[in-house]
C-alpha cells in the first residue's frame, strides 16, 4: 500500500518521458496522467489522515536511506496540484501544436514539484526543487520572446542563488548534526539546542524559502510571470511559490519548531513586511497582469502570517488558505488571460462594458473576487478566519490588523478591476468569442473552491490530526507499527 504514494511521481515522469518520445496526443496525455495522479494522490490522503504511509527505497531504514512519506498535507496538496494543471491544459486544448512542445516540461515540473511534498529527507528536497526548476527554466524561456527571454535571467539567477544558499545549509545541517532525515534532525535539533550555529542553519533555510516564495524577496516574481502564457503563469502561480510556503511549513514546525522564538518573529515580519509591499503593489498597477503578480504575493504574506503565529489556528488556516490559495490564483490568471487576449484589456484605465457581452465571464470573476477577499462563503473565508483566530492567541494585533487590511485592498483592487473591465458605457472592442470548454474548466475550479469552504470543519478535523511527535515517530520506524 505505501508503494503507492509513489505514483503521483512515477505518472507525471513516464508520461514526460512518453511525450517527449510521441508527439501525438501530446495535450490528451499529459491530461489523463495528471488527473489520474491527482485522483490517486487524493484518494491516498484520506487513508493518510490516521496511518501515514512511508516508503524506504531498498529496504534501507532511515537515515541511511532515501525516505518519502505522505500524511493528509503532502498528499491533499499533491492532489490539488496535479488535478488543478490538468484542468488548466484543458483549458488551453484549442492552443496551436507547436504550444505543445512545452508539455513534456510541464510533466517534469509536477515530478520536481510532488517530489518536493512527498519527500522526508533535505537532500532530497534539494534534489526536487532542482528538477522542478530546471523544468521551469526551459518554460519560462520557451515563446521565443524578447521580453520572454529577458524576464527568464533574474528568475534564473535569483533561483540559482537560492541553490547555493541551500547547499551551503544543507552542509552546515550535516556537519552540526550528523543526518538530513526529517525526523531525525528534528530529535537532534531539540537535543542540539538554540545554539548561534543552530539558528544561522534555520536562518539560512528561512532565506532559502523566502527566495523561492516570494517572501519579501519579491522582485523576480511580477516581471517573470507578467510575460508567460497565460496557461503557464497559471501553472507557475499555483504551484511554484506554494513549494516554497509547503517547506517553510515542514521545516518550522517539525524540524526546526525549537527554534521558534528566532524563527517566527523573522517571519512574522517578513510576513507583514510582504502584505504591506503586494498591497501598494495592487494599489499602484493598472497592468492586470501586474496587479495579479502582487496578489500573489500579498497572499503569500497572509498564508504565512498564520505560520508565524505558533498556533494551531494559525497553522491550520494556513494550510486551508494556502489548499484556496492554488485554485484561486490560478484560476484568476486563466480569467485575465480571457480578459487579455480575447477582449483586448491589458489595463484597467478605462470602462469597458463588457458585462453585457460576458455574462458568465463576469460572474466568474466576480466569484474570484469575494474567495479573495474572503467573503463568506467562499473559498478564502474559513483560512482568514482561523489566520485572524491564531493572530490574536498569538497576539500578534498589528499583523492581524495588516492582514485584514491588506485583505480589504485586495478586494478593493479586483473589485475596481472588475467594474472596469465589465461595467459602463460599451466599449466596441474586437473581441474574440470564448471556448464553452474554457468556461466549464474556470466553473470547475470555483466550485473545488467553494468546497474548501463548504467541507471547511472535516479538513481542519483532519489536519488537527498531524502530531509532530507521531509524524517523527512514524518516519523513524520507516512506517512499521
Amino acid at each position: 500500500m505505501n508503494n503507492l504514494i509513489l505514483l503521483p511521481l512515477l505518472i507525471p515522469l513516464l508520461a514526460g518521458l512518453v511525450t517527449v518520445l510521441y508527439k501525438p496526443y501530446r495535450r490528451e496525455i499529459t491530461i489523463i496522467a495528471s488527473a489520474v495522479a491527482g485522483v490517486i494522490a487524493l484518494t491516498l490522503s484520506f487513508h493518510a489522515v490516521n496511518e501515514m504511509m512511508v516508503i524506504n527505497f531498498g529496504g534501507w531504514q532511515s537515515p541511511y536511506g532515501i525516505q518519502f512519506a505522505g500524511d493528509f498535507i503532502s498528499l491533499s496538496l499533491s492532489g490539488i496540484s496535479l488535478i488543478l494543471t490538468s484542468l488548466i491544459l484543458m483549458y488551453g486544448l484549442h492552443r496551436p501544436e507547436y504550444e505543445n512542445d512545452k508539455l513534456p516540461f510541464i510533466l517534469f515540473l509536477l515530478v520536481g514539484v510532488n517530489g518536493s511534498f512527498l519527500t522526508a529527507d533535505i537532500f532530497n528536497l534539494f534534489v526536487q526543487f532542482e528538477v522542478m526548476l530546471l523544468a521551469s527554466f526551459v518554460l519560462m524561456a520557451i515563446g521565443n520572446r524578447a521580453a520572454q527571454f529577458k524576464a527568464s535571467i533574474p528568475y534564473i539567477v535569483i533561483n540559482i542563488i537560492g541553490s547555493w544558499i541551500f547547499l551551503a545549509a544543507i552542509a552546515m545541517t550535516y556537519r552540526l548534526y550528523g543526518t538530513l532525515n526529517y525526523a531525525h534532525l528534528s530529535i537532534r535539533v531539540q537535543d542540539h539546542g538554540m545554539s548561534d550555529h543552530a539558528i544561522l542553519i534555520a536562518l539560512l533555510y528561512l532565506l532559502v524559502f523566502a527566495l523561492k516564495s516570494a517572501l519579501i524577496l519579491f522582485m523576480w516574481l511580477p516581471k517573470s510571470y507578467a510575460v508567460l502564457s497565460t496557461e503557464n503563469s497559471a501553472i507557475f502561480s499555483a504551484l511554484l511559490t506554494k513549494v516554497g510556503v509547503y517547506a517553510m511549513i515542514r521545516f518550522f514546525t517539525v524540524i526546526f519548531s525549537v527554534h521558534a522564538a528566532v524563527t517566527h518573529e523573522v517571519l512574522l515580519v517578513g510576513s507583514i513586511l510582504t502584505m504591506i509591499i503586494g498591497s501598494i503593489g495592487v494599489l499602484a498597477y493598472r497592468s492586470i497582469k501586474y496587479m495579479i503578480c502582487y496578489q500573489i504575493i500579498l497572499s503569500i504574506g497572509i498564508i504565512l502570517f498564520g505560520l508565524s503565529t505558533h498556533t494551531d489556528a494559525g497553522l491550520q488556516g494556513a494550510l486551508l488558505y494556502l489548499m484556496n490559495d492554488m485554485l484561486i490564483k490560478g484560476l484568476l490568471f486563466l480569467v485575465a488571460g480571457i480578459i487579455i487576449r480575447d477582449l483586448h484589456i491589458s489595463t484597467v484605465h478605462a470602462h469597458h462594458g463588457a458585462i453585457k457581452q460576458y455574462p458568465l465571464l463576469g460572474t466568474i470573476f466576480l466569484l474570484v473576487t469575494l474567495t479573495i477577499g474572503g467573503v463568506p462563503p467562499f473559498g478564502g473565508f474559513a483560512g482568514k478566519l482561523l489566520i485572524i483566530e491564531g493572530g490574536l492567541h498569538d497576539r500578534s494585533y498589528i499583523g492581524t490588523i495588516v492582514m485584514i487590511i491588506a485583505s480589504l485592498i485586495a478586494l478593493y483592487t479586483l473589485i475596481r478591476m472588475f467594474l472596469k473591465v465589465f461595467f459602463g458605457e460599451v466599449d466596441k472592442m474586437r473581441a474574440n468569442d470564448i471556448p464553452k470548454h474554457q468556461y466549464g474548466v474556470m466553473v470547475v475550479i470555483l466550485i473545488l473552491s467553494l468546497c474548501i469552504t463548504l467541507f471547511a470543519q472535516p479538513i481542519i478535523d483532519m489536519l488537527s490530526h498531524f502530531d509532530v511527535d507521531q509524524y517523527n515517530q512514524f518516519l523513524i520506524k520507516g512506517g512499521e507499527k
